[in-house]
């Protein structure tokens, strides 16, 4: 499979690169929440759902998107095993579609009147919210008293779903982070010390400039590979650390700030591995080495920065892997982080139902979540787990202890899609190129961006 989160080519959408890495059928399947599978969709129902028949299960539609195999058979015995823990009480239907055919469908039920109970959070939902299609779910939250532990649930990030600064609209059952990858074959032969939670970036161009080796001209081993870090939301984490942001606040934001110095400093980062420190290949010389692997698989580059879904690419490597936190900026560290969680329908025939469902997810199956290691567990208990951390890589808990230097990599406003796919990704790719300077790119994407803002 190819895989180019770690090749500098024209920017992908955080989508995208989650397709690309649930494609992956490693047996360490730890993937985000993206789309990869074209199987084929099962249909769902396109009468309305009927009411419940009293002394039968309340029933509930769900809906999420395909994976990989390995996912989709997952989230099957989920819902078979929900099925039989409430037997009698309630029963669900989920139903798993190509990501590309996801919202489509759920915006046809909105608009026939017959919404999907429940379904899977992206960031798309936030227009089902403005619309009021979303029920707030606060009220059924603070029911659960599991949920009131901040021990083991993150629940300070959980206000980046109050959209409305004060209730929850969504359920957080999975969370996904950003790391370093290291080639432990490179370091050992090299005799450098592995990247740990003490690495700024000085430090990793010092070993990326050590490990990358020219020979008769022709660069054969690469030091480092921006990776993830070339979406908006992985560059934007160096302003972050030093006190600014590309926006001024995630969910509305009023206006964009991109040309601020400090993040121009970071995006010059990024572009000097390429272009002034040559430690970093360039989308030619990349695509030169990497054909049906991701650059990293080829054994050719010491270190690149990714999402934990990327562990499930890594798994089948032909060396010795692990992962680091990301390294600090101006001496503080920051990262993103997002959720994965099930929204409810403000119309829903089977509200109750489907918050048990959610409920359900976030906490008894939570303990699933161990034995198949396919998500990582929103609990924490789950997540410092001795059998769930068996098997994965030995950095992967120094990872997870960086959750509370993150933000959301999001971005909430009714033209998120226009400002991130038609002005940040292409803008920011035209910098990764080389066409343009960060300096230039950043004006340009305040003042489109802004625009667009202006606008309402």
């Amino acid at each position: 499979m190819s895989m180019e989160t770690d090749q500098p080519k024209a920017q992908l959408s955080r989508r995208q690169f989650l397709r690309l890495a649930a494609a992956s059928t490693a047996s360490l399947a730890l993937a985000a929440c993206g789309a990869g599978s074209q199987s084929p969709a099962a249909e769902p129902s396109a009468t309305q759902a009927p009411a419940q028949v009293s002394g039968q299960p309340q029933k509930i539609r769900a809906m999420m998107w395909n994976n990989s195999p390995v996912l989709d058979e997952n989230f099957k015995l989920r819902a078979q095993m929900f099925n039989e823990v409430h037997q009698g009480q309630y029963e669900i239907d989920l139903q798993l579609l190509p990501y590309d055919q996801y919202w489509s469908r759920l915006d046809l039920a909105y608009a026939a009147n017959d919404p999907i109970d429940t379904y899977m959070w992206d960031v798309q939902a936030y227009s089902h919210y403005k619309a009021g299609l979303l029920r707030n779910l606060q009220a059924d939250f603070a029911a659960v008293e599991a949920f009131a532990d901040a021990e083991q649930y993150p629940l300070e990030l959980y206000d980046y779903w109050r959209f409305d600064g004060t209730n929850l609209f969504g359920l957080p059952e999975n969370i996904q982070m950003m790391a370093l990858y290291y080639n432990k074959d490179i370091f050992d032969a090299a005799g450098i010390p592995y990247p740990d939670a003490t690495w700024s970036y000085d430090k990793l161009l010092e070993v990326a400039r050590e490990l990358t080796i020219t020979e008769g001209g022709e660069t054969t081993q690469w030091g480092f590979d921006k990776g993830a870090l070339g979406a908006w939301w992985g560059a934007q984490t160096f302003g972050w650390a030093a006190g600014s942001a590309f926006f001024d606040k995630v969910i509305e934001p009023t206006k964009f700030t991109v040309s601020d110095p400090r993040n121009v400093e970071g995006l010059q980062w990024l572009q000097d591995l390429v272009y002034v420190h040559k430690v970093a290949p360039d989308a030619t010389q990349a695509a030169a080495i990497a054909q049906d692997v991701s650059l990293f698989q080829t054994g050719k580059l010491a270190m690149v920065a990714d999402g934990t879904w990327y562990m499930s690419s890594n798994a089948n490597s032909p060396f010795a892997w692990d992962m680091a936190p990301l390294p600090t900026w101006k001496g503080a560290r920051a990262l993103p982080f997002w959720f994965g969680g099930w929204v409810v329908a403000n119309g829903s025939k089977a509200p109750e139902a489907a918050i048990a469902w959610a409920t359900w997810s976030a906490t008894e199956y939570q303990k699933e979540l161990v034995k198949n290691r396919d998500w990582i567990p929103i609990r924490r208990a789950e997540r410092e787990d001795p059998a769930y951390l068996e098997g994965l890589p030995g950095g992967f808990k120094s990872v997870m202890d960086t959750l509370p230097d993150a933000r959301i990599g999001d971005l909430y406003h009714g033209k998120s899609a226009q400002i991130v796919n038609e002005i940040m990704g292409p803008t920011l790719g035209e910098v990764w190129n080389n066409n343009m300077t960060p300096q230039a790119a950043a004006t340009d994407i305040d003042e489109k961006a802004n625009a667009l803002l202006a606008e309402g």
